[in-house]
């Protein structure tokens, strides 16, 4: 099994509202499981908590993994959010 753990990462998005006590994040990271194979794990939620949501998605590799961040990262921009990487 060959890891390459300089392609793994982590990307993070926050939001922030204070009138309305809203404090959230949405939050990428790329990595290796067991096996070698390549996982995109995504979880999200109220910034101090434990995530609200993870789930995971088999990519083939970072540049797959690159590709569906990039399309993440405009739908978070739309949503408000704001990069913290």
């Amino acid at each position: 099994i060959g890891y390459q753990v300089e392609a793994w990462w982590t990307r993070t998005w926050e939001k922030r509202n204070p009138e309305k006590g809203q404090a959230r994040y949405y939050r990428l990271t790329l990595r290796q499981d067991l096996w070698g194979d390549w996982e995109l794990w995504r979880s999200w939620g109220r910034i101090g908590n434990r995530p609200t949501r993870e789930l995971y998605v088999a990519v083939n590799g970072p540049e797959e993994a690159e590709t569906l961040a990039a399309q993440i990262h405009r739908r978070r921009l739309q949503h408000g959010y704001l990069a913290r990487w």
